[in-house]
């Protein structure tokens, strides 16, 4: 049940407590991975070891995020280049 001139996030928040800074360390490194990812990309379509060179981060950690991303319509594959698809930003996908 609502409280009289409160609205339900501010009900849940009194309820649970502000969020946890674990949680949003965690979002904000991810942010920042993501981030670094598309910048990456922004020049073009890349594989995985080339982002990660890039980037500076662990190639499991790109393909990782690339899977996520891929998942939500942020990356498509792009090309094959050898054993490794190159990736690309969403808008600048290749046309079939």
């Amino acid at each position: 049940m609502v409280q009289e001139g409160k609205t339900p996030l501010q009900v849940l928040k009194e309820r649970r407590g502000p969020v946890p800074r674990q949680l949003t360390e965690q979002v904000r490194r991810n942010n920042a991975v993501k981030s670094a990812i598309r910048k990456a990309l922004a020049s073009g379509p890349k594989s995985v070891p080339e982002i990660a060179e890039m980037t500076g981060l662990p190639a499991a950690q790109v393909f990782w995020f690339l899977m996520s991303m891929r998942k939500y319509g942020q990356v498509v594959e792009d090309s094959q280049d050898g054993d490794y698809f190159r990736y690309a930003l969403a808008k600048e996908a290749k046309s079939p």
